[in-house]
């Protein structure tokens, strides 16, 4: 049957002793292979949790408490992937490192077994290849390089934007990854020849404004689950794109996060408040061409929307577990909450 209600289940905190406010969660992963859930936070380390942990009294109010491990040497750590058959966990932060760390007996080694100086500012989000083989990793100096997964060695130094690189993600299929950043740009690559097949224009929600601006350009990206869309946030959007041609096909409101379903057609976007869609993908269709020949407005994301999240302010965090029955937000409170897709 297809999935009809969201269901709040744990929350999830830690705490480094210090007296200090919350770590913000973001880049939420489950651990593929293990009941573990991981994010990358406000800190110079990842939090690590047991997903059959407890809840109990903690600072920030009921929670199971978590550990932070794989420590970076300053700022935060700002991007975070785990391997396919769950061996390793990669990391990069804003002290532009890149760093690869084995996992044994539930948790990632105490140093790093491979650690790289990676990019000429941030490293802002790293990614694994469904093979497990390569790495991809975006940076705030508007590069992305690709690496040999087992060494960390540099196979391609990537050009293709021309401002600040948010993230990359890998088609479920190996056959191409895509890159967005702040230029508005999110630029598709071949993962053989690591070429670019195609750019997409992801439209003018790329504008900073007031005091405190919201996520400019391309600020998240993901891929389906059959490698046939490409869904990217950013401003107050989020518009889904057929991968194969780069037409717009859907889009609603949404902003800064966004993660698509491994095992069903549902989709999560939004930060502040997360809607949760089970999408209706037949009915996808490219928008029009405006009368000046531009790419048009896409229809709205057609199926049916399962809820809707409130997280507060600044939610960075979004991923569903691989069975699709489980979605993890990370918050500015220091906190990462579970909900359950009935």
């Amino acid at each position: 049957m297809p999935p009809t209600k969201l269901v709040k289940g744990k929350v999830y905190a830690v705490g480094d002793g210090a007296k200090r406010g919350p770590l913000t969660m973001s880049q939420v992963r489950f651990h593929p292979t293990e009941r573990r859930l991981i994010a990358a936070c406000a800190d110079r380390r990842v939090a690590l949790w047991d997903l059959d942990g407890e809840e109990g009294a903690a600072r920030t109010g009921p929670a199971v408490a978590g550990a932070l491990v794989c420590p970076h040497d300053a700022g935060w750590v700002r991007g975070l992937d785990v391997s396919p058959d769950g061996k390793w966990v990669a990391t990069g932060g804003s002290d532009r490192r890149l760093k690869l760390w084995g996992w044994a007996g539930g948790k990632p080694s105490a140093a790093p077994a491979k650690d790289v100086p990676a990019h000429a500012g941030w490293v802002e989000a790293v990614a694994f290849s469904p093979d497990g083989r390569l790495l991809v990793t975006a940076g705030a100096d508007f590069r992305v390089k690709v690496w040999n997964a087992a060494d960390l060695s540099p196979l391609k130094d990537l050009s293709g934007h021309t401002n600040f690189v948010r993230d990359v993600a890998w088609a479920p299929d190996g056959k191409v990854f895509a890159s967005g950043g702040e230029d508005g740009r999110l630029v598709v690559w071949d993962a053989k020849t690591f070429e670019p097949v195609r750019t997409i224009d992801f439209g003018d929600a790329n504008e900073q404004f007031g005091q405190n601006p919201g996520p400019s350009g391309v600020y998240r990206l993901h891929v389906s689950r059959d490698s046939r869309w490409v869904a990217a946030t950013g401003g107050k959007k989020v518009d889904v794109f057929d991968l194969a041609t780069g037409a717009a096909v859907a889009t609603a409101k949404a902003d800064a996060q966004v993660a698509f379903s491994p095992a069903g057609d549902v989709m999560v976007a939004g930060s502040n408040t997360a809607r949760v869609w089970a999408y209706d993908a037949a009915k996808f269709v490219p928008a029009k061409p405006d009368k000046n020949g531009k790419p048009g407005t896409p229809a709205a994301l057609p199926g049916k929307e399962l809820g809707a999240v409130k997280l507060g302010d600044n939610a960075l965090g979004v991923r569903f577990a691989a069975d699709g029955k489980l979605l993890a937000f990370g918050k500015s409170d220091g906190k990462v909450e579970l909900w359950e897709i009935a």
